[in-house]
């Protein structure tokens, strides 16, 4: 039991865990229960987390060849550190994968049709013969069917009976914006992807045209967004600054060439996408329990400042990262 436990918590990638818990904490939000303890504290973590050790347990299995060469000391992957076989990963995964299916269908019949597809996403990202993750664009626009699509809707649908207009506009404009964030992740993966001939977009198409592509999906996601909200509210003004860090991020990244230093802004300019997200969340989330508009705007401002704070430190670091390892 105990190694199942340690097993379990090595396939929680807190970093994407964490995105994907607040997307359907968005989506709860949307559906004005944010401040309720029930769904977003009870089924929706047991059903996201089941859903995403599957997806993380495939994903290893087909990439084994790769991870031994791109994350060869990350303990975050037991078959590279030896710390699982490839049967008790799949045991695992197998097991997540009917915990969320039973817990989604428990909830109502729509929820269990979302997960149903989430889990045939993953079998056919990691898994030949589809194995869509060798497959670049289609990959890139995929991808976030599970990191986004799925968790906003398993918080919706298990929120409400049916998903409306504005629901979806917004569900676009958060899906677009994380495609800018998702091209990045193939920076760091770039050595064994190249090796075993995958075919990322970051590889087909190289370091600038990654960078601009990213940043127009930030630009169009935030921009679609202003269907729902005023231009001159404190959430759009807010999100506007966050983009803006982004984009100065992705314009240095474009310039960059150390390996180390690339792992450094791409960092900070997570912060940025954690705090439109975050800001997003606390907006739905205060309109929906009646707060007054000059309480929203002064949360908007402060949570909004925090992350562009986070982001400029983030960012400082750099140059003392690249004094202690500099290559």
């Amino acid at each position: 039991m105990r190694r199942t436990l340690v097993l379990i918590k090595m396939m929680i990638r807190p970093p994407a865990a964490a995105v994907i818990f607040l997307i359907a904490a968005i989506g709860v939000a949307e559906a004005g229960r944010g401040d309720e303890l029930h769904p977003l504290l009870t089924v929706v973590p047991l059903i996201l987390a089941g859903w995403f050790i599957h997806g993380t347990v495939l994903n290893d299995l087909g990439d084994e060849a790769i991870d031994r060469i791109n994350l060869l000391n990350a303990r975050g992957r037991p078959l590279v550190s030896g710390d699982s076989t490839r049967t008790e990963l799949l045991a695992l995964g197998g097991a997540a994968g009917a915990v969320a299916l039973l817990t989604a269908f428990a909830v109502n019949w729509r929820v269990g049709l979302v997960v149903t597809v989430g889990l045939l996403l993953n079998t056919a990202y990691s898994l030949r013969p589809i194995r869509l993750c060798d497959r670049g664009a289609l990959a890139t626009i995929l991808l976030p069917a599970g990191y986004v699509a799925l968790p906003y809707l398993v918080g919706l649908l298990a929120s409400q009976s049916g998903v409306n207009a504005r629901d979806l506009i917004l569900l676009i404009g958060l899906y677009i914006g994380f495609i800018g964030r998702i091209l990045l992740k193939d920076f760091r993966d770039v050595t064994g992807d190249e090796m075993y001939g995958k075919r990322t977009f970051y590889l087909r198409h190289g370091r600038r045209t990654t960078c601009l592509v990213s940043a127009g999906c930030w630009i169009a996601g935030t921009l679609t967004m202003f269907a729902l909200f005023p231009w001159w509210s404190a959430l759009m003004l807010t999100s506007g600054l966050l983009v803006a860090c982004a984009l100065h991020g992705l314009r240095r990244l474009a310039a960059e060439t150390n390996s180390v230093s690339e792992q450094v802004i791409i960092g900070a300019i997570a912060q940025a996408g954690r705090g439109l997200g975050v800001v997003v969340l606390a907006q739905l989330t205060m309109a929906s329990s009646g707060w007054a508009e000059s309480i929203q705007n002064l949360v908007i401002l402060a949570v909004a400042g925090s992350f562009v704070g986070l982001y400029a430190i983030a960012f400082s670091d750099r140059e003392r990262v690249l004094e202690l390892r500099p290559f």
